[in-house]
């Protein structure tokens, strides 16, 4: 176990489903935190566009949208965006979308909207608040799922005496371990955050998701008889989970500040 966690947090750290339509990405408290990360790295002119498109929400809020209105029209055949489903032997170098979409092809699209100043404030508005959800969810380890256990919401899986499913566990208890409101969890992982952003480079939204594919050796490494959760596995998901959620809002800045400021090449809070 340790041999796995170690191995792929190095990995990550360096920059190195058809799942059920309730399979969530990270809940409220993660996208909030990996929202409030993105708003300290924003450039001056994507918070002041942000701004005025957000509604007076920020980022922290803005994240939420995309799973409240997934099952209302005309947002209803939204659910695969959430997620990608790729076979645990395959990779991403000759992946391709299908035809209803997955997380990949709403990061590009939503992304490509945004940036369109021809379309009203209304459109660009929504584009923002699916692209927030997006890029968080894609960072998600069970959102790069297995077709077989759907993502891991059919995977069963113990949590001291409690029942409960791998992905709801990916999605929020391994943030709720901490027992921490979102807003200081952040503050608690700043340290974190700035020694990630100070050697931070971009990248594509393809090498997130095969980062999420390289952990499946850590987020199916429990005792397959017993499925329950130990402290071992705790602490590898919490590490994990924070790093994650790091790297998804730096991820999130870049991507809003490319559309925004396109001169800016750096990340600075």
């Amino acid at each position: 176990m340790k041999g796995s966690k170690f191995g792929a947090l190095a990995l990550l750290s360096l920059g190195s489903i058809a799942a059920a339509q309730r399979a969530y990405g990270f809940g409220p408290d993660g996208h909030r935190i990996a929202g409030l990360v993105a708003e300290t790295y924003l450039c001056e002119e994507a918070r002041l566009e942000i701004g005025r498109l957000d509604e007076g929400d920020g980022l922290a809020e803005l994240g939420l949208w995309a799973d409240r209105i997934r099952t209302r029209p005309p947002w209803d055949d939204s659910g695969p965006w959430h997620y990608v489903n790729i076979a645990d032997e395959d990779s991403f170098d000759d992946y391709r979308s299908p035809p209803e979409g997955d997380a990949l092809w709403a990061i590009a699209h939503f992304h490509s909207r945004l940036r369109d100043e021809n379309l009203t404030q209304e459109r660009r508005s929504e584009a923002l608040k699916f692209l927030v959800h997006f890029i968080v969810d894609l960072h998600q380890p069970l959102h790069v799922g297995r077709w077989a256990d759907r993502g891991g919401t059919s995977t069963e899986v113990f949590l001291g005496d409690e029942r409960t499913n791998l992905h709801r566990f990916w999605d929020t208890d391994a943030i709720r371990e901490d027992e921490l409101p979102a807003a200081r969890y952040a503050r608690n992982i700043m340290p974190m955050v700035m020694l990630l952003a100070a050697r931070h480079q971009p990248s594509p939204p393809r090498q997130w998701a095969a980062e999420g594919l390289s952990l499946r050796t850590v987020i199916y490494a429990f005792d397959p008889e017993t499925r329950r959760l130990d402290e071992d596995y705790l602490q590898t998901a919490s590490d994990l989970v924070k790093l994650r959620l790091i790297q998804a809002g730096l991820r999130l800045a870049d991507q809003l500040n490319e559309i925004f400021c396109p001169a800016s090449t750096s990340l600075s809070p």
